[in-house]
Formats: C-alpha cells, structure tokens, sequence
C-alpha cells in the first residue's frame, strides 16, 4: 500500500477542486446541532473529519430510505419504466467500521442475482475513509473489525495533526488523487498506526468474535431474551441506524388521480412488530423477545454463517438511539456473562 501526505490546508483546497469539477456528488461529514451528519458538502470548511460518529451510516446512498423502482400508469402493462439513478458519488470521512459494513453490504446485495439498483450506486461510489479522532462511549467497533475496511476503501486518512497521511488504497483513489499537492511519506510506519489507533474504544466485545456465534447458540433458551424482550418499546431506532441492516419491504403507490403509480422500495426492520406478518395476519415473531433474539442471532450467527464475516460493526449507534438501553449485541453477552 502506498503512502502520501498532504497539509490539511493543501487537502481542504483539493476538495474544494474536485467541489467545483462537479464530476461527481461530494458528500461527507457535516455538523448538525450537537451531531454529525453525511450531506453534501457545500464547502470545503463545512467538512469534519473530527466526529465522533454519524447519525445514520453512509449506507443510505447506497441503499435509500425511499427508493423508486419503476413508474407506471395503471391498467396499462405497457406502461411499466425502470427507474435507476446511480449518478457518481464521493464520499469523504467514512470511519472504518462503516466501510467494514459496506463490504457486508456488498457482499449481501451481489449474492445471488444481485441487486441492480445497489451494485450499479456502488460502481459509480469513490470512498475516502478516516479513522475516529474522538471518542464515542458505545463504540467497540475493535473488538470486532479488523481489516476488511480496506476490501472497499479506495483511499484512507490518517490525521497526523497539521497533515494527513493517505493510505492509497486501490487504482481508482491514486486516479482521484492526481492535482492534489502530495508529498512523499515521512512518517515511520510505527507514527502512522500509532495516529490510526490512539483513539481507543470506550467499550469492549465480552468474548471473541471466533467464539461469539457458538457461545450464542449454547445460550439460545436463555433468560436473556424474555429479559430484553420485555424492556423493548418495537419503535426500530436500533435497525434503522444499523449499518449492516438492510432489509427492506416493495410496495406500489397509485397517485389519486389513478393516472400514474411508483413502485417503491423503503426501508423495514425485524424489530417493528408487523416485519413478520404474512398471509391471513399470521405474525411468526408476535412477542418482543423473539423479535430481539432474532436480530442478534442475526448480527452474530446467521450473517457469519452465510458471509463469514461478522454481522455486527461495533459502531454503537443502536446503543445510542435505545431509549430502553438494551440495545448492542456486547449488552446481550454481558448480561448472559454476569448470569454465569
């Protein structure tokens, strides 16, 4: 991997550039209130790469909140039009543990089929990360991340106080670089981890991820469940913040004039109490508890079964928006630890 610097002035300049080029939309992390949010960038200095953590991951560009498919007009079957926007994205400041979710994501979306729609945004997304410069209390993304971040990434930065060291990452980043007044690295490999890391979890995975999915199952019966179960409010904060949630439900919407209708993708949770109804009102997941076991055998087994890789990004934001504060797979194997 090759390493470049540049001054962090140098660097606002080039995205400032690339801003005026309009080749591409330029999103990246903007303060909003007490928190941050991806937006588009309108300048240079609007971007903060000093966050602690997002309220919704980038995955939303990918995957919108509300999508639309197809358009048509009722009653006329040769009416139906795909709909598929995916104009060129850059997305600047995405911590690692949110490009460790778009690989799951990737991963996800390409099985099979594929999905048309999130490949396509995907080819034409140029993803810039960082590493967190603050701390954030729920945060043990370490505990359960190591380097996958870099199977998507395409340039990484290093805050190393008046410059950032840039970890080109593949073809396409080193292209995007060309312009930009870089240097050659002459930081030691050594100050460059140690800048990538100073910034330590506030919280920890009570077990390994190598063991986590068997110590889950042996627990399957566990008090645990009703425990939480109990506690859960089914509002669905935990799975919409999520970055590796991604399901989804596909309904159609007629326009009141009945001329004209949308077939539209939006987001869906495992959480909400009517994800699992199916024919004649049968809901296989009615009670809350179930509902809870579910999307934590998710993230720790089922995700790892089918992508060998872990469904669960240590990111802490389902954590932060429980208002049961029962939320995080690290809760759930704290409790059964403490019941030992």
């Amino acid at each position: 991997m090759e390493l470049l610097k540049i001054s962090k002035k140098n660097f606002l300049s080039f995205v400032d550039k690339k801003m005026s080029e309009k080749k591409s939309r330029i999103v990246g992390v903007i303060q909003k209130g007490s928190h941050f949010v991806f937006d588009d960038l309108q300048s240079s200095k609007d971007l903060r790469l000093d966050y602690d953590v997002t309220i919704l991951p980038p995955k939303k560009y990918f995957q919108p909140q509300k999508e639309v498919m197809l358009k048509f007009a009722p009653k006329n079957v040769e009416s139906y039009v795909a709909v598929n926007s995916y104009d060129p994205i850059t997305i600047f400041g995405i911590h690692y543990y949110d490009l460790a979710a778009i690989y799951l994501m990737d991963r996800a979306f390409s099985d099979g089929d594929g999905d048309e729609h999130y490949i396509k945004k995907r080819e034409n997304s140029l993803l810039i990360g960082s590493y967190p410069q603050k701390h954030f209390k729920q945060r043990f993304s370490r505990s359960v991340v190591k380097d996958q971040y870099y199977k998507v990434a395409d340039l990484m930065l290093v805050d190393m106080g008046d410059e950032y060291v840039i970890e080109v990452v593949s073809e396409k980043g080193k292209n995007y670089l060309k312009g930009s007044q870089l240097k050659k690295n002459t930081y030691s490999l050594k100050q460059v981890e140690e800048a990538k890391t100073h910034i330590k979890d506030d919280q920890k995975l009570p077990v390994t991820v190598d063991i986590a999915s068997e110590f889950l199952t042996r627990n399957y019966y566990h008090s645990v469940w009703k425990y939480f179960g109990d506690k859960c409010f089914s509002c669905g904060s935990c799975v919409f913040v999520c970055p590796t949630c991604y399901c989804f439900d596909v309904c159609e919407e007629i326009d009141l004039t009945l001329a004209a209708g949308q077939r539209i993708k939006v987001w869906d949770g495992c959480m909400l109490e009517n994800f699992a109804v199916v024919a004649d009102g049968h809901n296989f997941r009615r009670d809350r508890a179930d509902r809870f076991k579910h999307r934590t055998f998710r993230k720790v087994k089922y995700l790892p079964d089918r992508y060998r890789y872990f469904g669960c990004v240590g990111c802490g934001r389902c954590a932060d928006a429980c208002t049961a504060d029962i939320a995080g797979p690290n809760k759930v194997f704290k409790y059964i630890l403490e019941k030992q």
